[in-house]
């Protein structure tokens, strides 16, 4: 890691709509009590307290889902923009405000190892060797020179080869790799999109989240054609498909919010007088798709970045008060219970493997792998992307990826084929072996296996690698995944209460008001 590029900080992360004419007013003069609020704040030292930043987002008080989305767009839009290119006025003047480390004159570049600098001497001249990349690309919405064309919030300094690599191609989760610098980008084979895709380093994964899910809603309103359909959907809610604003809310969480990213905030809310609501309220987005769609958000209550806000850095987060950032947990299974979900698990010396879900696109393949860690005997996940649902068949079971798609072999074929379409289904018959391995078996012959020579899944009718194993998915602590009611006023055992909001509120329930709260990384309900 470059030394001029600052190192993220360890805070923890947190969890058909009408705007009517006053709403709109009052969204107008709260943007204004925020100018006028930072006035006497100085920019070069790029800083918001709280007074200033729940001034600014007063009218999101009371809603969620739908609600808050539409009324974060005006919130999020620019009062004015950069013009795009080169020299004083233009996105290069912008960066030298945004991007800069004011020690080196080092351009930041998040997306490869390439070093760059700016010209003292010429301040505002775009660098040779880098462009403005527009991390949420300009052709999905026809590259229109737009606001969103121009908005610093997603514009970028990139190394040029860097930004050809990554192309247009959606963010994702990827595999089978094509183009990798250690801890920038990578390109391959989106998990969740199935075609070309790129992924960001895992110290920028966060950054580039809430910069997706700021222009989700700040331009939800424009019309998303080609590849840019597998990332929104068009419609004034959700916007974002489910898989992206699963897997971005994931990175947000196990990414947080660094100083780099504070800086680069405040500076864009300097020049554009707006700002990225998903970086001042690191838990915004759960209100927006998460698991708190159904709760009303709180602007005044709820965990900030502001300057003289701590409880970012020294709280927990609401969803795991026990300070686990993973939300599945996956143990070692003898048996199989219909309808449960499993991890496919081979282990190559100390290294596990996890058998990863074909493309979207792929009717057949040999699944990739994915590796996996286990920690005190058990896996643990942000996603359940590589989870395998096993449902009784008759004597065996049949298995379902993470889409709903069957797996199922044809002929003499090494390959593993899927499909969505149930009757397709292969009934698998399942043999528990003495050392924990399974024996997955179908047309009586073939069976998984993890191949270590080509580190990717088959289906063979002889020894060709390792047996598999497979982690069943449970609840921590044995506690279900539902939220579950408090039914007695006794004080609880051993473990602290929080709001959604991350706030500690004590260990008696009985004297809480009704409403959803964490206790012993699950939520509770109290009536």
């Amino acid at each position: 890691m470059p030394k001029s590029l600052p190192i993220k900080s360890k805070r923890r992360n947190f969890a058909t709509i009408n705007i009517t004419y006053n709403s709109m007013n009052k969204r107008l003069l709260s943007r204004a009590a925020f100018l006028v609020l930072s006035i006497g704040i100085s920019l070069s030292a790029h800083a918001i307290n709280r007074q200033a930043l729940t001034t600014y987002a007063a009218s999101l008080k009371g809603l969620k889902g739908a609600s808050l989305k539409a009324a974060l767009m005006p919130l999020l839009k620019p009062q004015q923009v950069l013009e795009y290119g080169s020299g004083q006025g233009h996105t290069w003047s912008g960066f030298y405000k945004t991007d800069r480390n004011t020690e080196t004159n080092e351009c930041y570049n998040r997306y490869s190892s390439k070093k760059f600098y700016f010209d003292p001497s010429n301040p505002y001249k775009a660098i040779s060797g880098m462009n403005i990349e527009h991390s949420f690309p300009k052709s999905w919405w026809g590259g229109a020179k737009n606001n969103a064309y121009k908005d610093l919030y997603h514009l970028y300094p990139s190394d040029k080869d860097a930004n050809s690599s990554k192309s247009n191609y959606p963010m994702d989760e990827v595999k089978n790799v094509t183009s990798e610098d250690e801890g920038y980008d990578k390109v391959g084979t989106g998990v969740h999109t199935g075609g070309k895709a790129w992924e960001p380093g895992d110290r920028f994964k966060g950054d580039f989240a809430r910069t997706y899910m700021y222009m989700a809603v700040a331009y939800g309103d424009l019309t998303f054609s080609e590849t840019g359909q597998q990332t929104m959907n068009n419609e004034d809610y959700p916007g974002l498909k489910p898989w992206a604003s699963t897997l971005y809310i994931a990175w947000n969480k196990t990414d947080s919010v660094s100083t780099l990213e504070l800086d680069r905030n405040n500076a864009i809310a300097a020049i554009e007088g707006n700002r990225n609501l998903f970086i001042d309220y690191p838990n915004l987005a759960e209100y927006v798709w998460g698991d708190s769609v159904d709760v009303a958000f709180d602007p005044y209550t709820s965990i900030t970045t502001a300057s003289d806000d701590d409880r970012y850095s020294n709280s927990v987060s609401p969803d795991e008060p026990g300070g686990d950032t993973e939300k599945y947990y996956f143990v070692a299974a003898t048996t199989v219970t219909s309808g449960k979900q499993y991890l496919v698990v081979a282990k190559d010396g100390n290294t596990l493997y996890a058998m990863a879900p074909l493309g979207s696109s792929q009717k057949f393949g040999y699944p990739k792998a994915d590796k996996v860690k286990e920690v005190s005997d058990t896996i643990r996940t942000t996603a359940l992307t590589d989870a395998f649902t096993f449902t009784q068949d008759g004597n065996g079971y049949t298995i379902a990826d993470a889409t709903g798609r069957y797996l199922w072999h044809e002929g003499s074929f090494k390959t593993i084929s899927v499909s969505t379409d149930a009757s397709n289904a292969a009934t698998w018959t399942l043999t528990a072996n003495a050392d924990g391995t399974f024996k997955i078996l179908t047309d009586a012959v073939y069976y998984i296996q993890y191949s270590t020579k080509f580190t990717s899944y088959g289906c063979y009718n002889s020894e060709q690698g390792l047996m598999p194993m497979l982690y069943e998915r449970v609840e921590k602590g044995g506690t279900p995944d539902a939220i579950t009611a408090i039914t007695s006023s006794k004080k609880t055992a051993d473990g602290r209460i929080f709001n959604l909001q991350g706030q500690y509120v004590g260990t008696d329930a009985s004297v809480l008001p009704h409403g959803i709260y964490i206790l012993n990384g699950r939520k509770i309900v109290v009536r």
